[in-house]
């Protein structure tokens, strides 16, 4: 198996970062939402 680069960062570990940061975004903002409309 080759060792492939991953598409845009030069390491997977950033691309983990980016999608825990995502996801930790979104959280924050659905709790926003649902405590702004309850």
């Amino acid at each position: 198996m080759q060792n492939e680069k991953p598409p845009l960062f030069p390491a997977w570990w950033m691309w983990y970062l980016l999608v825990i940061g995502w996801l930790t975004v979104q959280i924050v903002l659905f709790y926003l939402f649902t405590k702004t409309f309850s």
